[in-house]
């Protein structure tokens, strides 16, 4: 059995040149994005139509606010379960 042994010297060469071509750049990270419709920005910047909504709207705020705010979880899970 004969091995010609010009073929095999530059074998490891060939192949350190391929892995180093196949580096690959490093991916660029993206950002999430938001993007609001027209239509919802002007429900969001519309006044509330109706007044004792507003009322409630405001006392709701300011218990937020004063941190005095809680509801009892079995009535939030009833009405999940109700619909």
């Amino acid at each position: 059995m004969r091995i010609d042994s010009a073929k095999w010297v530059h074998l490891p060469n060939t192949y350190e040149k391929k892995t180093q071509a196949e580096t690959k750049p490093e991916p660029t990270r993206q950002t999430d994005r938001l993007s609001i419709s027209a239509e919802a920005r002007a429900r969001f910047e519309e006044p509330v139509k109706h007044p004792d909504r507003l009322e409630k709207i405001n006392a709701l705020k300011a218990e937020i606010d004063a941190g005095t705010y809680s509801r009892d979880a079995r009535d939030i899970a009833k009405r999940f379960l109700q619909g």
